[in-house]
């Protein structure tokens, strides 16, 4: 099966070892065989199983970005970030894949916040939709 994170609502991330865990208030999409979304998913998350061989920090992984002025970045730690997310959930505008480098890419929007973020997620070894 596969799964789109469009308008989607992302209201946690979690460390679990050598997973990110990212869980949704609003369920992620399931598609259909034309590719097409079919049903919006309840009770959903998103494991990324991390190949962390030298034992890294898990945190190293993952890199994100904030902006509440149009094009200007800012680094934003994983704590700072679960603080935002428990005031407002964000929403999923983008997500890209990279089979190649084993990563992913989301950009988020808080109305609420008036606020994008950037996550990226790297050295991927698998991912698991979980959802009822």
């Amino acid at each position: 099966m596969k799964y789109e994170l469009h308008d989607s609502q992302i209201n946690d991330i979690i460390i679990d070892g050598n997973k990110i865990v990212l869980s949704f208030s609003e369920g992620f999409w399931e598609l259909d065989a034309n590719g097409k979304e079919s049903s919006q998913k309840q009770n959903s998350k998103i494991i990324f199983n991390i190949d962390n061989e030298f034992s890294v920090p898990i945190e190293d992984f993952i890199s994100i970005r904030i902006s509440k002025r149009k094009n200007v970045f800012k680094p934003l730690s994983l704590r700072d970030f679960k603080k935002l997310i428990k005031k407002s959930p964000f929403d999923v505008d983008m997500e890209y894949n990279c089979v190649f480098s084993s990563s992913k890419f989301l950009q988020l929007y808080s109305n609420k916040i008036r606020a994008l973020v950037e996550i990226f997620i790297e050295n991927i070894k698998s991912v698991e939709y979980i959802h009822d």
